[in-house]
C-alpha cells in the first residue's frame, strides 16, 4: 500500500507505482456533524487515482484523518446518526469516483467512549464496504490498536511502524513493533509493515530528510548533526522484509509515494516492490 498526500500531486507529477496493489488517496477530515470534508480530494489527485486503477490494476481508496486531519473525529462518531451519515458519505463518493474502498487512520482516539464508538463505525463501514464489494482498511501506530474483536471487520491494517525520536536499536525497535502487532490479535494476513521512506534524526532538532534528496544527492541532503539519523533506503526495506516473510504479513505499506525518487535505478518504491514479489495483500 502507498499513501499519496494531496500536496504531492503538483506540477510535473508521474506516477511510478511499479508493484504497488494499493494506492491510498490522502486525505479527507470528519466534521463534527458526521460528514466528510472532501476538499483535498483535487481532481488531479483522483486522476491520478484513476490512473492507478486503469493503468496499473491498483486498488484506490481514499482516506479519512492522519496526524493534524483527525480533530474532529470523535465528534463525527459519538452518535448513530452521525456515524451514518459518515457512512453514506464515503459510499456515495466510492461510487462516485469508483474507489475501491476506505482507509481510516484517526490518530488517535481514547481508551474510552471514544474507542467504543470507533469499533461501532468500524463495525457498520465494513458492512456496508462488504455489500458493496469494497475495502476497508485501518492504519494503527503499534502501540494504539483496536480491542481483538474489531479485527474481522478490516481487510487490512497499515502499521505504522516508523522509527520514534529515539535511539534504540532500529530493526529491534522493528521487531517489537511487528510483535505488538501480532500479539494484540491482528491476523498475520492483515498487517501491512509501516516503510517510511524518510530519515529521522534521533535528537536535537529532529529533522526529517526525504529520501529524494538523499538519492538525488541534493547538497546537505544529510544536515551536519551530532545526532544519529534513521536508515532509509535497502537499510529500512531489509528489516521490514525479514519480519513479512517470518511472519507471513501481508506486506508493506509506504509513507509517503512523495519521498522516493524518479530515478528507477535508485527508487525505495522499485526495489521495496521486487523484494515483495509473491507477497499479496487482500
Amino acid at each position: 500500500s502507498v499513501y499519496l498526500p494531496d500536496y504531492r500531486v503538483g506540477k510535473d507529477f508521474t506516477l511510478n507505482l511499479y508493484g504497488t496493489t494499493h494506492l491510498i488517496l490522502f486525505s479527507t477530515a470528519a466534521k463534527s456533524d458526521g460528514s466528510i470534508d472532501f476538499s483535498r480530494m483535487s481532481a488531479p489527485l483522483l486522476a491520478a487515482g484513476k490512473e492507478a486503477s486503469e493503468h496499473n490494476g491498483c486498488k484506490v481508496l481514499f482516506c479519512v484523518g492522519g496526524w493534524g486531519r483527525s480533530k474532529e473525529f470523535a465528534s463525527a462518531v459519538e452518535t448513530p446518526e452521525k456515524r451514518n451519515r459518515f457512512i453514506e458519505e464515503a459510499i456515495d463518493f466510492c461510487e462516485l469516483h469508483s474507489l475501491n474502498g476506505i482507509d481510516l487512520d484517526w490518530e488517535f482516539p481514547d481508551e474510552g467512549v471514544e474507542m467504543t464508538n470507533y469499533q461501532l463505525l468500524i463495525r457498520d463501514l465494513s458492512l456496508a464496504m462488504r455489500s458493496s464489494d469494497r475495502i476497508l482498511t485501518v492504519a494503527l501506530g503499534p502501540t494504539r490498536l483496536l480491542p481483538i474483536e474489531t479485527y474481522p471487520d478490516i481487510d487490512l491494517v497499515h502499521l505504522m511502524s516508523y522509527q520514534p525520536w529515539n535511539p534504540e536499536d532500529y530493526e529491534g525497535w522493528m521487531t517489537r513493533s511487528v510483535k505488538l502487532a501480532l500479539d494484540g490479535g491482528i491476523p498475520p494476513k492483515k498487517i501491512s509493515v509501516g516503510t517510511p521512506f524518510f530519515s529521522k534524526e534521533l535528537g536535537g532538532d529532529r529533522r526529517a530528510v526525504s529520501y529524494r534528496k538523499i538519492a538525488n544527492d541534493a547538497k546537505g541532503a544529510i544536515p551536519v548533526s551530532e545526532h544519529e539519523f534513521t536508515p532509509v533506503g535497502a537499510e529500512a526495506i531489509d528489516p521490514r522484509i525479514r519480519q513479512i516473510n517470518q511472519h507471513g504479513l501481508a506486506g508493506a505499506m509506504v509513507w509517503d509515494y512523495g519521498h522516493d525518487t524518479m530515478d528507477a535505478e535508485k527508487s525505495m518504491l522499485r526495489e521495496l516492490s521486487e523484494k515483495l514479489v509473491g507477497v499479496h495483500a487482500p
